[in-house]
């Protein structure tokens, strides 16, 4: 089998894209792309201009895992900020994958990280859980063509940016090291579900 070489990574400045950054950094060569402290990703033209100026290789896989949470009555927001939202959690995305097609291999994986919100109905999170849904099936025509696409859906992410919310029920976390845990099987061809709930 060949040996995995370059990962390229969403959103590394925190939370979830961080803890993989740095728990894959020693493996393998990382590049990687953070909302707004290197690229704006709900502003696609600055996401195409960031692709386009990264090295010459070709990825092994690319983990996904841009989202940006809004969950508040649907009259609390403005147009511009639900279309920010689906610009960071929809387009970006697909947007990430077409300007990578000329380092994407036939063996590449692609890995979104979502979540099991796409599959419940829950007040006050219409915009949120659209564009959850919306790539998901997008992920599932993708894997159709390109087939090694996966989808990873956690519950709501053990970290710090839940703490602050005060969501503090087990019953409904998923750990960084649990996901870490689905993503290296992937990596390493033990796992080869499309569609991994956790």
């Amino acid at each position: 089998m060949t040996k995995l070489r370059n990962i390229f990574i969403t959103w590394t400045s925190r939370w979830i894209g961080k803890y993989l950054k740095l728990n894959f950094i020693n493996k393998y060569n990382i590049y990687d792309i953070s909302w707004k402290k290197e690229c704006d990703l709900s502003n696609i033209e600055n996401v195409k201009k960031f692709i386009f100026n990264l090295p010459d290789v070709k990825f092994d896989a690319i983990i996904l895992n841009a989202w940006f949470w809004m969950f508040w009555k649907f009259e609390d927001f403005e147009y511009e900020e639900y279309e920010e939202l689906i610009n960071v959690n929809l387009l970006a995305n697909i947007a990430i994958i077409k300007f990578l097609e000329n380092k994407i291999l036939k063996n590449t994986k692609i890995i979104f990280i979502w979540s099991i919100i796409w599959k419940k109905f829950m007040k006050w999170a219409a915009i949120y859980q659209a564009s959850k849904f919306w790539l998901r099936w997008f992920a599932w025509w993708l894997k159709k063509e390109w087939k090694k696409v996966f989808i990873i859906n956690p519950k709501i992410v053990d970290t710090d940016f839940h703490k602050k919310l005060n969501i503090n029920h087990k019953r409904w976390k998923t750990s960084l090291n649990t996901i870490l845990s689905i993503i290296n099987d992937i990596l390493l061809w033990n796992e080869k579900r499309f569609e991994i709930d956790l």
